[in-house]
């Protein structure tokens, strides 16, 4: 049996979720385009930047695995269980996440980008 490092782990862990933030951001963002907000911009902007953020990550998670000759197939995705299979240096291992899983994971990813701005982490902490 064999085990990855940490950055590799970061690596697989990004490559499996960071599709799912994409999809669901642009899900939102359909959203925003056809709700009848006063003012959608601000928002619509907040989730192009979250959006860019998760495609950067995702393009250093690729050049990662690709790197390390670790290769990530998903086998099936049923209802509540995804499962895949990750073959790295001969060996190969099989990963489940359950639909609840991924959606949290997903979620505290997205809030992650949303509140990344430096100028909101320094707003936040003030007292009022």
């Amino acid at each position: 049996m064999f085990q990855l490092s940490k950055e590799e782990t970061k690596a697989l862990r990004n490559y499996l979720l960071l599709p799912y933030v994409k999809r669901v951001l642009e899900m939102d963002m359909k959203w925003l385009h056809h709700s009848r907000m006063k003012l959608p911009r601000p928002y619509l902007e907040l989730i192009r930047s979250a959006m860019s953020l998760a495609s950067t990550d995702l393009k250093w998670a690729k050049a990662i695995l690709h790197e390390k000759g670790i290769r990530v197939y998903i086998e099936e995705t049923k209802e509540d269980v995804i499962i895949c299979k990750v073959f790295c240096r001969g060996y190969n291992q099989t990963y489940r996440y359950s639909s609840i899983q991924i959606r949290n994971q997903v979620e505290r990813r997205i809030l992650t980008y949303f509140v990344s701005d430096e100028r909101l982490k320094k707003r936040s902490t003030r007292s009022v």
